[in-house]
């Protein structure tokens, strides 16, 4: 067992050890039909997925590769792909098919030598929304952030009708392909489905768009130095929510608003968002769903949080992957995945703390899965059918 897995036990993970620094070259080769006044960018989670960032350009040598450097934290794990400036003219397979997004861990200086075998057309993505979503401006809400609302089958026939609410982290993967920066969770027709069945009660659903390049930012409730973005502002972001969002959402939908009737869902910086609500603010959300969760951020602050603080009283539902970068990584040698590891010492800390698994617990391992949207997509269900169950 891992050192700071031992923390649901009372002991400490020792967080003064330094973080080496790593460099990555991505080394490229573009197709032979990549227009010749087009530039390559990398995009990608270490960045906010700005597909045209001008600092993440990639520069063309005499030899027609396109070549950037970066410095990274050893052990950071990457997702990333390439674009011609924006998604519509993103990386795709031989034959045009969709690709994952590519993963590599970093561990040391390393040059990464790719291939890309074509380019998106350059046709914007069709709009894939189910169902009735609205586009919610709200003033003063991050400087003018995008937020969508979905609401369910027969909203505007009973008037009469409130309804809880889901607020949804990375919002602009929740409904539609049209804006997602990495897939999309289809989260409009799982719930349409899911409401229909009588699995889950109809509710509200909130998508928040990321910040682009203020993602690690604003999902990140502690920091870490040697990061390669600004992190650490979590807490200051998810006030805002609740300061100006939820106000603003309560004001103009029929909701339910106290915390028994509010769900927070996040996937990756965004787990550990839910998290970290669920701590500090169980008084607002009362419904938290992370979807896997980077529980070995800074120190796995995650765990050191549950483990220090007294239990909240919410419902929660968490997952992991057991290939969450690709292939198994496994430092300790216990044929388990890290992720998995992790998982299971929170799941251990939360039951320590009077969690009841199946009652205001649900913990899911999905083998084989990835750190990707079709993956939390696949899981989005079953976290709504634990955290909203329709009444039987």
């Amino acid at each position: 067992m891992r050192r700071c897995a031992l923390l649901f036990l009372g002991l400490a993970c020792a967080l003064a050890v330094p973080v080496a620094a790593a460099v990555v070259t991505f080394d490229v080769t573009a197709p032979a039909d990549t227009p010749t006044d087009a530039v390559v960018h990398l995009a990608g989670d270490f960045q906010g997925w700005n597909p045209g960032a001008p600092d993440w350009a990639l520069a063309r040598g005499a030899d027609g590769h396109w070549r950037r450097q970066a410095t990274f934290a050893a052990g950071q794990s990457l997702q990333f792909k390439f674009t011609l400036g924006g998604w519509a003219r993103v990386e795709k397979g031989p034959l045009g098919e969709e690709l994952q997004n590519r993963l590599f861990v970093v561990q040391a200086d390393t040059t990464l030598q790719l291939t890309i075998a074509s380019w998106a057309d350059g046709a914007p993505p069709s709009d894939t929304t189910t169902g009735d979503v609205r586009p919610l401006d709200v003033p003063g809400f991050l400087d003018g952030r995008r937020v969508w609302v979905w609401l369910p089958a027969g909203y505007d026939a009973d008037p009469q009708r409130r309804y809880p609410v889901l607020y949804m982290l990375d919002g602009q993967n929740a409904f539609n392909a049209a804006t997602s920066f990495a897939g999309e969770w289809e989260a409009d027709e799982s719930l349409a489905r899911l409401v229909a069945a009588n699995e889950v009660e109809p509710l509200i659903v909130v998508a928040i768009a990321n910040g682009g390049g203020k993602r690690a930012l604003e999902y990140t409730p502690w920091p870490l130095a040697k990061f390669s973005e600004p992190t650490g502002g979590g807490a200051q972001h998810l006030q805002t929510i609740i300061d100006v969002l939820k106000p603003a959402v309560d004001m103009t939908y029929r909701t339910l608003a106290g915390p028994e009737h509010t769900g927070l869902c996040g996937s990756s910086f965004g787990g550990l968002m839910a998290l970290h609500a669920a701590w500090t603010r169980p008084d607002v959300f009362g419904r938290l769903a992370a979807l896997s969760p980077s529980l070995d951020w800074a120190g796995h602050a995650p765990l050191q949080m549950v483990a220090s603080r007294p239990r909240p009283a919410v419902r929660l539902y968490m997952d992991m992957g057991s290939r969450e970068r690709g292939n198994l990584v496994d430092g300790d040698g216990n044929g388990v995945d890290d992720s998995i590891d992790d998982l299971r010492a929170l799941r251990g800390a939360l039951l320590q703390k009077g969690f009841g698994e199946g009652k205001d617990l649900l913990v899911v391992e999905d083998e084989g899965a990835r750190h990707n949207e079709a993956f939390w997509a696949r899981r989005f269900p079953g976290a709504m059918r634990f955290l909203f169950p329709a009444a039987r």
